[in-house]
């Protein structure tokens, strides 16, 4: 058993092919195994967004605050997250996830086995479609 104080956490900046806009990443828990389980609070600035990736295993992201999107690959708008969500993705899905236009978002990523693939950059048109769900209706 492994125990992780928030003191002994270090925030780095993601490589930046990886997202568009400003992210910070704290890696909670790292693999004891190779692939195994691993935990990281990422922090986004508005607007700032994943590329577009897929997991080898499955991921869990929680909200902690602020407001964001998921959207998944093939799909017209994202979902809108915030405080208390849960996301559960699955192994091979392709998708992406960020902070909305006016605000920030953070949440906790675990991932149960595997890596990430990273794909192309979110566009700008596929980052307006994917917070289309946000807008307000009248």
């Amino acid at each position: 058993m492994k125990f992780v104080r928030e003191d002994q956490i270090t925030t780095i900046t993601p490589e930046p092919s990886r997202f568009t806009g400003a992210v910070w990443e704290a890696r909670a828990l790292e693999p004891v195994e190779e692939d195994g389980l691993r935990a990281q609070r990422f922090s986004y600035a508005p607007e700032a967004r994943s590329c577009w990736h897929t997991h080898e295993g499955e991921q869990a992201l929680y909200v902690l605050s602020g407001r964001g999107v998921v959207a998944r690959w093939g799909e017209a708008t994202g979902t809108v997250i915030g405080p208390g969500d849960w996301v559960h993705v699955q192994p091979g899905e392709k998708h992406w996830h960020g902070a909305l236009p006016d605000g920030t978002l953070v949440h906790l990523a675990v991932t149960a086995s595997g890596g990430t693939l990273w794909h192309e950059p979110v566009s700008e048109e596929d980052y307006l479609a994917g917070v289309e769900a946000a807008r307000p209706t009248d």
